[in-house]
């Protein structure tokens, strides 16, 4: 009798482990999904305009909903982003992936560039035209602040605006804790 209830409180404990290290993988993938860039602190700046809006727009033909949009008009048009919050000592993403481009509608329209922007270094440059769209994967692994610069190619003609469908931070993926080693 006493063994079989030893085996029972083994296999109830075993159950519970097993239960536990699921709980705790499934809170620690929640914790590892990527995050809008938007969901960060955010101002505008430059001569342009930045609108935040959700918003289907055709772009080469197919459907995409943007984000937000940077209208650089015939100067430029920046979004700077606070990705590091203010309790981590340690910047926590990895990856700004990005996805933007220039309506069908204005196919008169000036070319844009876009400019991305870490901690205030240029670490990329993208020039888009109306019907062209990009995608981008921006390494932001120390970085706190992200600018995302549109500038005109004329100043005398307008450019159309800028949509981003796609603006999401990666995170950083945990460091492994080494088990202790028995001796």
């Amino acid at each position: 009798m006493p063994k079989i209830k030893l085996n029972s409180k083994i296999m109830a404990a075993t159950m519970l482990l097993c239960t536990l290290t699921t709980f705790s993988q499934t809170a620690q993938a929640q914790r590892l999904r990527p995050t809008s860039l938007l969901n960060a602190k955010c101002v505008d700046s430059g001569a342009g305009s930045v609108r935040v809006e959700d918003q289907d727009v055709a772009i080469g033909r197919s459907v995409y909903t943007s984000m937000f949009h940077l209208g650089s008009g015939n100067r430029s048009a920046s979004l700077t982003c606070k990705i590091k919050p203010n309790r981590s000592l340690e910047p926590v993403f990895q990856t700004l992936n990005l996805g933007f481009g220039m309506r069908d509608n204005d196919q008169s329209s000036p070319r844009v560039a876009v400019n991305i922007y870490v901690d205030g270094r240029q670490v990329a440059n993208q020039t888009v035209r109306p019907t062209e769209k990009t995608e981008l994967a921006v390494d932001v692994s120390t970085a706190s602040n992200v600018t995302i610069e549109t500038v005109c190619s004329s100043q005398s003609q307008y450019c159309d605006r800028v949509y981003f469908y796609q603006a999401m931070l990666q995170p950083k993926m945990p460091v492994p804790i080494p088990a202790a080693t028995k001796k």
